[in-house]
């Protein structure tokens, strides 16, 4: 059996119940050692069943990640897309359906039969995280999000509705699929950016939001104010719930996707800043005499290794490895 291959729900039901083969139970037993996910799926069965052995209906657990995974290859098929990734915004009853179906031909239990015919509660959520990686996500409208690291994306309940809601805790990029009729709506950290269809970049790791736009046009605002960003133009959050416009929208902030670094004149101390973000590693001058070394110079999806080398060799510099951490030294700029 391949780690792909679908497993019978009559079989988990009988799995569940005790009433399967010898040779049946090896089969549930290979194909739960082929995924995590395996397990879950059976957790969620073996959940049913222990509903069906009490006198009321239980409280119903909800797993996200497990929902996530079966509704994401149902839209897949459905649409007949290679779409790997698809956010899934409610938790969809037809799985549970089936898994009732399943004990319920095994079981026969009337309660059982009762249940089925009544809606059953749904996830009202849906969410996507990320910790030490990076993620890019289709949502079910076409909307594109490429997650940070340590970020977090939580869909609202009425998502495709009357409109688009978000809520990001971290950083993301969003490419938004255009939609006269519904809003796509960011709910960071007490700010809200609210779009029709456009591509900007939201970073929220703390109460310090800023919001940089590489095309169409972003409303972006807090409780006591609100401003318009077009191309190439940023803003952030300051004291007192007030936004302030950026000079200038620097690109190297959205380097932890499009691994572009663009660097004219730049203080080395701004470059190595960069660096440490777009590639997530912990890179740091050996001295502060080298703050003020200027370095020109374009990186294009370089690894990090090739890229701290070009930066050594150009301004005569050292790359020390300690540990986890890379040192830049040298005897500084004149």
């Amino acid at each position: 059996m391949s780690a792909n291959e679908p497993i019978s729900d009559d079989l988990l039901a009988r799995y569940v119940a005790g009433t399967t083969t010898p040779d049946e139970q090896a089969q549930v037993k290979a194909w739960l050692a082929q995924s995590a996910d395996h397990a879950q799926e059976l957790a969620r069965f073996e959940r049913v069943w222990e509903a069906s052995t009490q006198v009321g209906p239980p409280a119903m657990e909800v797993d996200v990640e497990a929902a996530w995974s079966k509704v994401n290859k149902r839209i897949t098929a459905k649409n007949e897309q290679v779409e790997p990734k698809v956010l899934p915004l409610r938790k969809s009853s037809f799985a549970a359906w089936r898994v009732a179906a399943s004990v319920l031909v095994v079981l026969g239990l009337g309660w059982l039969g009762y249940r089925w015919m009544t809606p059953i509660e749904k996830a009202e959520i849906a969410v996507v995280k990320t910790k030490k990686n990076t993620l890019e996500q289709t949502l079910p409208d076409g909307t594109k999000v490429f997650l940070n690291e340590n970020s977090t994306l939580t869909a609202a309940a009425d998502f495709n509705d009357e409109t688009r809601t978000v809520t990001l805790k971290g950083e993301a990029y969003f490419d938004v699929k255009r939609d006269e009729t519904r809003p796509f709506i960011i709910n960071a950290n007490g700010t809200e950016v609210r779009v029709l269809g456009t591509s900007f970049n939201v970073k929220a790791y703390d109460n310090h939001v800023r919001v940089a736009v590489t095309s169409g046009k972003v409303q972006f605002s807090t409780p006591k104010q609100k401003v318009v960003l077009v191309k190439d133009e940023a803003a952030a959050t300051s004291e007192a719930d007030t936004i302030v416009k950026l000079p200038a929208l620097n690109f190297n902030e959205m380097a932890y996707r499009t691994r572009v670094f663009v660097f004219e004149k730049t203080n080395l101390s701004d470059v190595v800043a960069s660096l440490r973000e777009g590639y997530h590693a912990d890179i740091r001058l050996s001295s502060r005499r080298l703050e003020n070394c200027l370095l020109t110079a374009r990186f294009e999806k370089e690894s990090l290794d090739t890229t701290l080398s070009v930066i050594a060799e150009t301004l005569n510099l050292r790359v020390v490895r300690r540990g986890n951490s890379i040192l830049l030294d040298g005897s500084g700029c004149e």
